[in-house]
């Protein structure tokens, strides 16, 4: 990876988690410790970060920038916070059972949700690739995908005939990952999935969010859903006591693992 790239990629990882750690950027990019401050340095002299101990911070400039034009690769995603999603996911999967028909949204969290669907028989729609094809190779569930664009970043499948796949499903359980949960809701980044999410919730008969600690430091630009269309919310032990009592507060079931 060019420096070039590798410094738009921290930029993309800071602007969406507001921040990341030394160790994590490590690991994403596969460059060493010393690589990675002196990129936060260059960055911090531009003023789009701010270094604090153990990582670097996004700066209000960087947070008043226009959104950055794609977003960040799922490769690069699914290693932010692994084992947090993971353990997630973990408990997302336990709430299905054989012969349900599950909503599963592409995100990075809800991939990690694959390993443990695979011992079930359920009938899954997703709009995912990933999950699809590992599911395919690696389960005897049913797997149900929309017509449209494999984007090759997000590997989201994307729809541009506006068909309406997901109506025709009964989902006992929709899951989902989100941007962000703030004062209003679940809120996400990406304004050509918000249509086909709020669809995959009206066809769903319970909302799970799969949400790490991080989503409630930051909300996207978009409102996915108020908290009256939640009914759980799992999220991991770095969750604020603020955000848990905004939580409850609407009566949905949260929980932490």
């Amino acid at each position: 990876m060019l420096d070039r790239e590798r410094r738009e990629t921290i930029l993309r990882l800071v602007k969406q988690n507001t921040f990341i750690s030394v160790h994590d950027i490590e690991t994403l990019t596969g460059v060493s410790e010393a690589t990675v401050r002196r990129d936060l340095a260059k960055l911090e002299e531009s003023g789009l970060v701010s270094r604090v101990r153990g990582g670097a911070e996004a700066t209000e400039n960087l947070k008043e920038q226009a959104e950055i034009s794609h977003e960040l690769p799922f490769a690069y995603r699914q290693g932010i916070m692994h084992e947090k999603k993971r353990l997630i996911a973990k408990q997302a999967a336990s709430m299905c059972a054989d012969g349900e028909t599950v909503f599963i949204d592409g995100g990075s969290t809800t991939y990690q949700m694959v390993e443990f669907l695979s011992s079930l028989r359920c009938k899954i729609i997703t709009n995912s690739f990933a999950i699809a094809e590992y599911l395919v190779k690696n389960s005897d569930n049913s797997i149900y995908l929309p017509g449209g664009i494999v984007n090759p970043e997000s590997q989201l499948i994307l729809d541009p005939f506006d068909a309406d796949m997901y109506s025709n499903f009964n989902a006992s359980k929709t899951f989902m990952g989100v941007g962000g949960i703030g004062p209003r809701g679940a809120t996400n980044k990406a304004i050509n999935l918000i249509r086909i999410e709020r669809m995959m919730i009206a066809n769903g008969e319970q909302l799970i969010i799969l949400a790490d600690s991080s989503k409630f430091q930051s909300a996207g630009d978009l409102l996915l859903c108020g908290f009256d269309q939640i009914d759980t919310i799992i999220t991991d032990t770095g969750i604020a006591d603020e955000s848990k009592e905004l939580i409850l507060s609407h009566d949905i079931t949260l929980v932490i693992v």
